[in-house]
């Protein structure tokens, strides 16, 4: 039997069904719409069906949602920078220099036999 999640109170039944239904980006009202299912007393499996997303995410989405409230929605992707080059400036412009340098050598038939 699937569990019932509790939804910490930062937006009523009401505010969380007002901001799916005006949300314009999908991410954003797939994640209202989801809170909003589940602060209506839906079990974690009948709004993983309703939603097609997995209970898994499901318990993900409300844990973030009950520890930072709504700032926690939405899509987040645009804010992460990614990982820090593994090459500085300086190297990846020594690496492209000597990657020229052997691409003439074959070009040319200067590599090594």
């Amino acid at each position: 039997m699937s569990k019932r999640v509790q939804i910490a109170p930062h937006l009523s039944v009401e505010e969380l069904e007002q901001r799916y239904r005006q949300a314009s980006d999908g991410i954003e009202r797939s994640h209202y719409q989801i809170l909003w299912l589940l602060s209506q007393g839906r079990t974690t499996a009948e709004v993983a069906q309703i939603t097609s997303y997995s209970c898994s995410w499901i318990y993900e989405l409300v844990w973030g949602y009950n520890r930072l409230g709504a700032e926690s929605l939405g899509d987040k992707r645009q804010q992460n920078r990614g990982r820090t080059p593994l090459l500085n400036d300086e190297q990846q412009a020594q690496l492209w220099q000597v990657l020229q340098e052997e691409s003439a050598m074959e070009t040319y038939g200067m590599g090594q036999k």
